[in-house]
Order: C-alpha cells, then sequence, then structure tokens
C-alpha cells in the first residue's frame, strides 16, 4: 500500500488517470434510476484520492480546464448562436437576471458560513455548475497582488467546494424542477405534458404517431393482375394513404432496370418494397404475391447521423420537411439536441433546429441525397482537427485576455473564459468539424443489405402524412420508431 501511495505522489499523472477510472465506474452505477454521472463520480474520486497529499501540475490544470470549457462551448454552439439571433434581447435579461441572483445568494451564503473567497468561488462554481467561473477567480487572485502563497491556498480552496457542491447543482436542480418547481407554479406536470403533446401532435396520420411510424420491413413482390392497369410508381406509393409504402427496387423479365415515379408497373414485375410490416403484408397481399429473391433485396442501406447547417430549414417542423423530395425513402429515428445530446421528442409539431443531430436510416442514395440537402454527416474518427481546437482555442484566449478598466476595476473574459466564448461561434461555420473523417465511414453507419434488414429491421418509421394525403416522400419528418411521448432532458 506504501509503494501504490509513494508512487502516485512521485507520479500524479497516474492519480489523475486512477481518478478517472474510479471516476467513470462509480458515475455509471445506478441506484433505481439515479445516478451520479461520470463528471460527479470522477470529481469525487478526485477528493479522495487528492488526500495522499499528490500534487498536480498548475500547468496541467489550466490546460485540460481551457480544453474542457472550449468543448462544452463547441457543444452549446448552435444554440447559443441561434438564441441571440431569434430573441437575444429577453435572454440577455434574463441571463442579468440568473448572474446577480446567483452572485447574492453565493455572497450571502459565504458571508453567513464565514468562507475565504476561494471557497466563495468555488461554492458559486459548483453549486451553479458554472466551471468557467473557477478560472475566472484564479485569474483574479493572481491579479489582486497577493502573496504567492495566499493565492495558492485560495486556489487550493475552490476544487474543495467546487466538487462538494457541484453534486446538489446537478442533482438538486432535477429535484426542484421536476417535484419543486410544479408545486411552486401550480402545474399539473403529467396534464401539462399531454397538453403539450397534444399541440404538438396537430397534423399528424389519423393513426397516431405512435401507430403511424414502426419498424419497417424490405420484401419483394410479384405484381399479379390484381395491380390497376397503368399504375405507376408514385401511384401505388400513394395509393393506400396511411400505408405509407416505397418501391426501392424492380425487376423486370428477369433484369434490374432503373425507374422513375412515373414508371408504369407490369403484371409480372418483381418490386423491392420498404414499408411498416403490417402495411406491406395488408396492402401488397392483394396485388402480389411474396417472393424470394435475394439479388433484388440486396441493395446497400445506411443509418447515418447528420448536422442539420441548412438555414432553409431551420425551425421548420417534421410535418413540413415530409414534403420535401429528398426525404423519399429516408426514415428518422431519433433527434438529439445541444453538447448534453438531449432527446427531442418526434411529433408532427416537432420543430428542427441549426446543430441538432438526426439520426436517418434508409437506402444508400436516399441516405446521401438528404444528407446533401441537410447539412453535413457527422462522421468517426480516431484524430482530432487539432488545427481547428489548438486555433480556436488561441483564437479564444487572446480576445479573454483582453483587460478593459472601468473605474479602476479590470473587467476581462479571462483565457479560459475567452476559450469558451469562441467555441460557440467557430460551431456556428458549417465548415468546423474537428471530429470529421475523410474515411468516407459514417458515425452509426453500416452498409446493410436490405435482405439482411429483413431478418433484422432497421428502427424506422414510415411517411409522415401531408394535409393533402399526397405524401412525395416523407418519411423523414415524421419519423419513426421514436416514442410520442418522449420527455425532455435537461441539458
Amino acid at each position: 500500500m506504501d509503494f501504490i501511495v509513494t508512487t502516485l505522489q512521485k507520479s500524479p499523472e497516474l492519480a489523475i488517470f486512477l481518478s478517472l477510472a474510479i471516476g467513470y465506474w462509480i458515475g455509471v452505477i445506478k441506484l433505481g434510476s439515479f445516478s451520479l454521472g461520470t463528471v460527479t463520480g470522477t470529481l469525487l474520486a478526485a477528493i479522495l484520492i487528492g488526500q495522499l497529499g499528490i500534487v498536480v501540475s498548475p500547468h496541467v490544470k489550466s490546460i485540460f480546464f481551457i480544453m474542457f470549457l472550449f468543448a462544452v462551448g463547441y457543444g452549446v454552439g448552435p444554440q447559443f448562436v441561434r438564441g441571440v439571433a431569434t430573441d437575444g434581447l429577453p435572454q440577455a435579461i434574463f441571463a442579468v437576471v440568473v448572474s446577480v441572483l446567483c452572485l447574492i445568494s453565493v455572497y450571502v451564503a459565504a458571508k453567513i458560513a464565514g468562507y475565504d473567497a476561494g471557497f466563495g468561488a468555488g461554492l458559486l462554481a459548483g453549486s451553479q455548475t458554472i466551471s468557467a467561473a473557477m478560472g475566472l477567480a484564479t485569474d483574479a487572485f493572481n491579479g489582486l497582488g497577493l502573496p504567492p502563497d495566499k493565492v495558492k491556498e485560495l486556489a487550493d480552496h475552490m476544487p474543495v467546494a467546487y466538487a462538494i457542491t457541484y453534486i446538489w447543482g446537478t442533482i438538486g436542480t432535477g429535484v426542484i424542477l421536476s417535484i419543486l418547481g410544479p408545486k411552486l407554479l401550480g402545474v399539473n406536470l403529467e396534464a401539462e405534458c399531454k397538453r403539450y403533446e397534444k399541440e404538438m401532435s396537430v397534423g399528424a396520420p389519423a393513426g397516431g404517431m405512435q401507430s403511424a411510424y414502426r419498424r419497417t420491413d424490405v420484401r419483394a413482390y410479384k405484381i399479379g393482375d390484381r395491380m390497376p392497369r397503368g399504375m405507376t410508381v408514385a401511384g401505388a406509393e400513394t395509393h393506400h394513404g396511411d400505408a405509407r409504402i416505397f418501391v426501392q427496387r424492380l425487376r423486370r423479365d428477369g433484369k434490374l432496370m432503373e425507374f422513375t415515379p412515373t414508371t408504369a408497373l407490369q403484371q409480372g414485375d418483381v418490386v423491392a418494397v420498404a414499408g411498416r410490416t403490417e402495411a406491406l403484408v395488408e396492402v401488397l397481399g392483394k396485388y402480389g404475391n411474396e417472393v424470394s429473391d435475394p439479388e433484388l433485396l440486396d441493395m446497400p442501406a445506411e443509418a447515418v447521423d447528420v448536422v442539420l447547417t441548412n438555414k432553409a430549414y431551420d425551425g421548420k417542423t417534421l410535418l413540413e420537411l415530409m414534403k420535401t423530395d429528398f426525404a423519399r425513402g429516408v426514415y428518422l429515428n431519433k433527434i438529439t439536441r445541444g453538447a448534453t445530446s438531449v432527446n427531442i421528442p418526434i411529433l408532427a409539431g416537432t420543430k428542427v433546429n441549426r446543430g441538432d443531430i438526426l439520426h436517418i436510416a434508409g437506402p444508400g442514395a436516399a441516405v446521401a441525397e438528404a444528407v446533401k440537402n441537410l447539412g453535413y454527416a457527422d462522421r468517426p474518427t480516431n484524430a482530432t482537427d487539432m488545427v481547428f481546437v489548438g486555433l480556436g482555442i488561441l483564437v479564444g484566449g487572446l480576445i479573454g485576455a483582453i483587460v478593459v478598466p472601468i473605474k479602476g476595476i479590470p473587467i476581462t473574459l479571462s483565457t479560459s473564459g475567452g476559450a469558451s466564448a469562441s467555441s460557440p461561434k467557430a460551431r456556428a461555420i458549417p465548415s468546423s468539424r474537428p471530429g470529421r473523417s475523410s474515411s468516407g465511414t459514417t458515425r452509426g453507419s453500416s452498409a446493410i443489405p436490405a435482405r439482411a434488414r429483413r431478418r433484422r429491421p432497421l428502427r424506422c418509421s414510415s411517411r409522415s402524412a401531408s394535409p393533402s394525403g399526397a405524401a412525395r416522400g416523407s418519411v423523414l419528418t415524421a419519423a419513426a420508431c421514436g416514442s410520442a411521448s418522449a420527455s425532455h432532458a435537461r441539458s
């Protein structure tokens, strides 16, 4: 045991990774529906391990802290820019009110408890979960002209108060919002959620979102003599309004052939059709017999994460998006938003914002067309674009280092605050993609033969009904396998 302690003291980098390992391990443990989370778990682990007298270089602290703030700012960038552009003044006033209340509350609490400035700064950063406050406080301590020992003492006090109060800052917020908040406002949370769901479901298919959007399948059918003469591909897809079926491939006279929406279907044609399993059985069974055609069904399919950057679709509802041509044959599985990947309910009236990640699936060509129109595919990579990260942090740090004295009081963002503030703007630039890969591989995507999907269907939805019932394509908007009653998580 003495050997381990001595080694950790001599090599603090090992203690850092030990804290990460233990923190992530205990952070994911659940007691019922409660879990500490990886951040809180790591903080607690670091506090305990730090009692062994381990000293970490302040330079290491600064480097990781500024990278953390840049990453957080990058994650919330699209929401920040959009909020400022649409209703900047109310947001600014609200931010001032919240900031003043937070400062007053923490100041009063620190005075009552007899805390020094270090504990007070940690109390503010932890209780409000504002990590950037620690960077600003550190710069402020260094600029006060205090003796080095005093500056170190204040700086050492900060993380202790931060780590302890951060637990309540995260857990307490959820408790207040879910239990205490509704009671203070006199709101029935369950009734309000049902009202919101009903309001946002206006325009959904007659059967409802829950019944209209289910797991899909791809099957091969040979057209018999019951198909109306002269029926085109587009006509067949829209003939049964709520069926939401798509003709993906066509075999005629034993050969695969290209087709368009105006191509007329003939008796003896074999078509690969995608749609809800029950729709395929109930509808296509009337016009033809299901056959086994591995070659016809062997077509590439992808499941792709798409970052929405096209301004033309910012603020559009799913029902509006369903009318676009590029949405034909594409299925929406999930929408996530923000740095913490908040799940957005998939409802008829749900609006998408720039920066949202749309999890779509479908035939390779259809998915590629959707990606081209919506934004860009979020691709995995084992290498980070350090040119972008390095320059982004540098530019933000230089801006944050500027000090503007007002009546003798130095006003500054600090280098850490500047890095955090610069990353939202960088994220708003469509070409800013630190995790982009040139390999062509797409996160969460795979080239899955359609015949394989017959054994394990893609979790996607069928098209949403347009007001006119002419469903030109849109599976995309009326999406999918997500539950209509999914709730927003805290961002």
